[in-house]
């Protein structure tokens, strides 16, 4: 991450990803440093700014910001749990923000899985950013896991309904989770009607191309929705969602109208509408 002096005033500009042409950038001014430190895996930086709020930036690669994350962590959940309907227990890989757990918390499910490496991250938000999990962390139906993901789901076989894959970018704590060995021991410790979401990254990047077409190698059902995420610079974000015998297309729309209702639920930015219309892509760009 480099921060830069431009006319006088503090810029953040972020760094580059793996594999990713180191072409160009993206930044935004810095109006306050709320917070710079470093764990044991990774450095956890938080800004304030006038245009994304607070922000949220490990590695030098931007997170989340408070004005815009309530469209991220929406269409990373809320397309899992209403494809399933019927979850009872749910796992979520990363997500130390919160905000991940938040929505899961919004259905009536019994337990809550949540394995995280880096505790410090969890710490920091819930000091600096605490409209992320508003309180979620708390709930007793979570069972908090501090250890490295993929030795954790190792040891679950046809045990979760849902599994929500909010991990960072594949920079170096989390590399290791976006591959195909990775994808294969989820599709494991899910149930053979689970659904399995994943934050699978921007629509042209290489990268996030390679993990999509190789998530969609493991699971025999597949679908990737997209949304334009304000913090996420250059282009739309994706979220991959797979299963072993969900057929995602014969889930009518009706039917998720049905299930949204059912749970009475509080979102800002999806709905059965969203659902539907974030599946579309347009032909020079498919999703994989």
């Amino acid at each position: 991450m480099k921060k830069n002096f431009l006319f006088g005033k503090k810029w953040f500009f972020e760094d580059f990803l793996p594999d990713s042409p180191q072409t160009s950038t993206w930044g935004f001014l810095i109006e306050k440093e709320v917070y710079s430190g470093k764990s044991k895996f990774q450095r956890i930086e938080v800004f304030d700014t006038k245009e994304f709020g607070r922000v949220l930036v490990l590695d030098g690669i931007v997170q989340l910001s408070t004005r815009h994350e309530f469209i991220y962590h929406e269409m990373l959940v809320h397309p899992a749990m209403l494809y399933h309907s019927k979850a009872k227990r749910v796992l979520i890989i990363g997500g130390g923000d919160g905000g991940t757990l938040r929505e899961v918390a919004k259905y009536p499910v019994k337990e809550i899985f949540q394995v995280d490496i880096d505790k410090k991250v969890i710490e920091v938000s819930k000091k600096y950013l605490p409209s992320l999990s508003k309180g979620a962390f708390d709930d007793k139906r979570l069972r908090f896991f501090n250890e490295d993901a993929l030795e954790f789901i190792k040891r679950y076989n046809n045990f979760f309904d849902v599994i929500i894959n909010d991990l960072t970018d594949p920079t170096p704590v989390a590399r290791f989770c976006w591959n195909v060995r990775f994808y294969r021991l989820v599709s494991r410790a899910l149930k053979e009607d689970g659904v399995a979401g994943f934050q699978s990254g921007s629509l042209k990047e290489k990268f996030p191309q390679k993990a999509r077409k190789d998530l969609a190698k493991v699971f025999p059902f597949f679908v990737v929705h997209r949304a334009f995420v304000d913090c996420f610079p250059f282009d739309e974000y994706t979220f991959s969602f797979g299963s072993k015998t969900v057929g995602f297309d014969e889930v009518a729309a009706g039917e998720i109208k049905k299930r949204y209702k059912k749970f009475n639920l509080k979102t800002n930015y999806y709905s059965s509408e969203i659902h539907f219309n974030s599946t579309v892509f347009p032909k020079k760009y498919p999703p994989f």
